[in-house]
């Protein structure tokens, strides 16, 4: 294309690139703390956290869910959290 022969716009294109470059490498990764899926069974829910263990998240203990009142547990959970 001619446009890119003339310096200005070559210039500005190089421009962003680079900022585009460096906004996306040194950018802090983001903060996405999630719960898991639900299981029915402590034993089943402690068996599935290391299947979320990486070099990014790390798995919290698995915790009781309750029914929309509190009365009763309907399962396990945890949360996977973002290390710092």
């Amino acid at each position: 294309m001619k446009a890119f022969r003339r310096p200005r716009i070559r210039s500005l294109v190089a421009a962003t690139s680079v900022a585009g470059a460096l906004v996306l490498g040194l950018g802090a990764p983001a903060y996405a703390d999630y719960s898991s899926p639900t299981y029915s069974t402590l034993k089943a829910c402690n068996e599935a956290r290391p299947k979320y263990q990486s070099s990014w998240t790390k798995p919290q203990a698995c915790r009781p869910m309750y029914n929309w009142d509190g009365t009763k547990v309907i399962g396990y959970a945890f949360l996977v959290i973002t290390r710092a």
